[in-house]
């Protein structure tokens, strides 16, 4: 295990994912805190926008990764477990995608109260997914440290 996380997950890499998960929240409090206090259609856009590219940047590195962690955290976890998640990653994803696409600075001035409705629906299932992620990561961080400190003794 150890010598796999040693390929996959470097401590620099991991203080990144870290890094950016910590970004996507903040984007996405921003946004939240944007729609409800009424902003412009093209603040409410802009900062969509921001968020749509820190999650996109994230994912070109972290995506795949992420599964693969999620296989190897819990050993001897169900596959059908590690399939649902899978699942649920790949549904947000398409759920995601679909928002971002839909919500431009003229829909969003054409329908304000939807706009908000659909942030307030998504922004929740964004902060679950990065939560995931920090506590996947945090796992085999500290396996890993486990690990390592059983090596040592030995």
């Amino acid at each position: 295990m150890r010598d796999l996380l040693s390929r996959t997950m470097p401590d620099r890499q991991h203080s990144r994912y870290m890094i950016e998960h910590a970004m996507i929240d903040r984007c996405a409090r921003d946004l939240a805190r944007l729609a409800r206090n009424g902003a412009e259609p093209v603040q409410l856009a802009d900062a969509l926008a921001l968020l749509a590219r820190t999650v996109a940047d994230h994912l070109k590195s972290e995506d795949a990764l992420i599964y693969d962690l999620a296989m190897r955290a819990r050993p001897g976890i169900a596959t059908g477990s590690i399939e649902r998640v899978q699942r649920d990653f790949e549904t947000l994803k398409d759920h995601w995608g679909s928002y971002i696409d839909r919500w431009n600075e003229s829909a969003i001035a054409a329908d304000r109260e939807g706009f908000a409705a659909e942030t307030q629906a998504m922004l929740p299932r964004l902060h679950e997914r990065v939560k995931l992620e920090s506590d996947l990561l945090v796992a085999m961080s500290l396996q890993q440290g486990g690990e390592s400190a059983a090596g040592n003794r030995a």
